[in-house]
């Protein structure tokens, strides 16, 4: 049955989604003395800028990315390492706080506040009351008396000078969100856990994030500065059965921010790519759309 509800969400994803477009732009763009980020452009070079975000952190871009925006009148550009979605969505808040006056519109999913509430819950023992059978192997990874912070040992491990630890550490850590990621588990999603450049990469810079609270000088930074964008034309997508980032974040969010239109898509779970998420995406950005061409 798994397979079956698998095949039909993708086949109702092709039909609310944009066609696959390819970049006309990209390459890799110098950020520090150290760091480059990759970033490329598609869809009208002359159409309104919008900025996906992804998730993660680290979990990077793909082209099925571009396919929530309409081809013809946005200028999509993605970014390796930054629309907001998840991680997205904090960096998303974080940003336009900062900038407002730069920011137009903004389309939130799965909404990511960075408390340590929104941790504790997914990496100390929350999500693993709904999800046990993909909760042990992680748990089990670590020694019984470094259990009472699993942000911290496996940050241990990440970091180890033994590179068959790190590896190790790397899929459990990523096999974790990868099986929780989704309402109905996509088997295609998991096989990215266990894939050891990715699962370092991916779980290396999300642990390193979350064992300095995103930077964020405070728990609450991003509720707290939510004023500051009222203004700005705003939709929060979530799903009711987000385990990865629950939906009291959300809700609390548009406690915050009644102007902002709120959607809960009932039948849902954390992805971008399941059916309902998707739908709401699209019709966000259609709506922005509208507003831009007013």
């Amino acid at each position: 049955m798994g397979q079956l509800q698998q095949q039909h969400q993708e086949q109702q994803l092709r039909k609310d989604l944009y066609p696959q477009t390819e970049p006309y732009d990209f390459g890799f763009l110098k950020v520090s003395g150290v760091h480059t980020i990759y970033y490329e452009q598609s869809g009208n070079p002359q159409g309104h800028p919008v900025v996906f975000l992804h998730g993660g952190p680290g979990a990077g871009t793909s082209p099925g990315n571009r396919r929530f925006f309409d081809p013809e009148f946005f200028r999509i550009v993605l970014f390796d390492q930054v629309f907001g979605g998840s991680w997205g969505s904090t960096l998303a808040l974080a940003y336009s706080e900062s900038h407002p006056d730069k920011v137009t519109g903004i389309v939130l999913r799965g909404i990511f506040l960075l408390r340590k509430k929104e941790l504790d819950w997914f990496y100390e023992g929350g999500a693993a009351a709904i999800f046990p059978d993909a909760w042990e192997p992680f748990r089990d990874f670590i020694p019984e008396d470094e259990r009472n912070c699993f942000i911290a040992a496996y940050s241990k491990r990440l970091t180890s000078s033994d590179a068959d630890v790190q590896a190790e550490a790397a899929k459990r850590w990523t096999m974790w969100e990868m099986m929780t990621a989704h309402l109905i588990q996509n088997h295609e999603n998991i096989k990215r856990g266990e894939d050891d450049k990715f699962s370092l990469a991916f779980a290396r810079i999300e642990n390193h994030y979350f064992v300095n609270k995103g930077f964020l000088p405070s728990d609450s930074h991003l509720l707290d500065n939510v004023d500051k964008i009222r203004h700005i034309k705003a939709f929060i997508v979530q799903g009711r059965y987000d385990v990865c980032c629950p939906m009291m974040s959300a809700w609390d969010l548009h406690k915050a921010w009644p102007e902002a239109e709120f959607k809960m898509v009932p039948d849902a779970g954390h992805s971008a790519n399941e059916v309902g998420v998707a739908a709401e995406l699209v019709s966000a950005n259609e709506k922005l759309k509208s507003m831009f061409t007013k």
